[in-house]
């Protein structure tokens, strides 16, 4: 693998650090808030496992004193080979190819090998990675641009820029897929968001409020719906973890956004997608609550698919 770093402009604080005491990350900073993201490094990097898309972690952003991501789950030591050792917004691609040869591609992981007593995809297993493409890192002014190359023997093959862009509450997430191979990419993709607000223990006093009268599809009893909202009705621990699938969305990008809202301290995030939803759940443990929202990516050979999500905090 190879990972080059381009660093052009600066912010009020702006910088890229490798350690020993910490992993590789850019951090951006203007007036209202403060960000932190972890780069894709095959040796250093914070996460190395092959469930999550490597680019584009946020392990901190900060507005007026209040920490909006962070680790999600209590870890004694922290493992970058684990898959759940990630940070938010953690996207996550359908396999290509698995069940085709012994390999599969993940974007933004590489190409993985599969074993031969490997009957399903299993996400909690650490696959070998064989093929980690080659990663392009670079900043300029208020963003974070992360690129991966990738051509497998099995014909797939894609040119996958993600750019992280700061603003004065909050930051977007562009996305450009580009069909480099020949074979074409039919998949989803979903981001588990991984939000921390404050720390805070995911309680009754979260919501997460829709454009739409949300339908649950399970019996869970921890939440009541309303006509646009999501209701926790008591604390979540992390031995029974929350997962609940929801409809009622149309197929248009209008309803594809959400606000996840903590009443006591009256703060929050909204997120807004350009692509229609395909699929909605929202899970959570005792840290975090996580909209799951998820979009089809179709993209034909010698061609590109774009999306973009708008985060803003308050």
């Amino acid at each position: 693998m190879k990972v080059s770093r381009l660093l052009c402009g600066c912010l009020s604080v702006m910088s890229i650090t490798v350690s020993a005491a910490s992993f590789p990350e850019a951090r951006l900073a203007n007036d209202k808030v403060e960000m932190a993201v972890y780069l894709p490094d095959v040796e250093n990097g914070s996460y190395r496992s092959t469930r999550f898309d490597w680019s584009g972690l946020v392990h901190s952003f900060r507005f007026e004193g209040v920490e909006y991501f962070g680790r999600w789950r209590s870890e004694p030591v922290h493992d970058p080979d684990m898959h759940f050792s990630v940070n938010g917004p953690a996207q996550i691609f359908g396999n290509l190819g698995y069940g085709e040869s012994d390999t599969f591609v993940r974007i933004g992981i590489g190409v993985l090998e599969k074993p031969d007593n490997d009957k399903r995809f299993d996400f909690t297993r650490p696959y070998r990675i064989v093929d980690h493409g080659d990663w392009e890192v670079s900043s300029q002014d208020d963003h974070v641009e992360f690129v991966q190359s990738l051509q497998a023997d099995s014909g797939y093959g894609y040119r996958y820029r993600k750019t992280v862009t700061l603003n004065e509450q909050g930051f977007t997430m562009a996305h450009e897929l580009e069909n480099t191979g020949k074979k074409a990419i039919d998949t989803t993709v979903f981001n588990h968001h991984f939000f921390v607000i404050d720390d805070r223990i995911v309680d009754e006093q979260y919501q997460v409020i829709f454009p739409f009268t949300p339908a649950k599809r399970n019996k869970e009893s921890r939440i009541e719906l309303s006509d646009d909202s999501l209701q926790l009705l008591s604390a979540i621990d992390d031995d029974d973890r929350m997962f609940v699938p929801l409809t009622g969305f149309s197929d248009t990008s209008d309803h594809h956004q959400f606000r996840v809202h903590h009443n006591e301290l009256n703060r929050g995030i909204d997120v807004q997608v350009d692509q229609p939803l395909s699929r909605l759940v929202v899970w959570a443990n005792d840290k975090s609550l996580s909209p799951e929202n998820f979009i089809e990516v179709k993209v034909p050979v010698g061609e590109s698919f774009s999306w973009t999500a708008d985060y803003r905090v308050y």
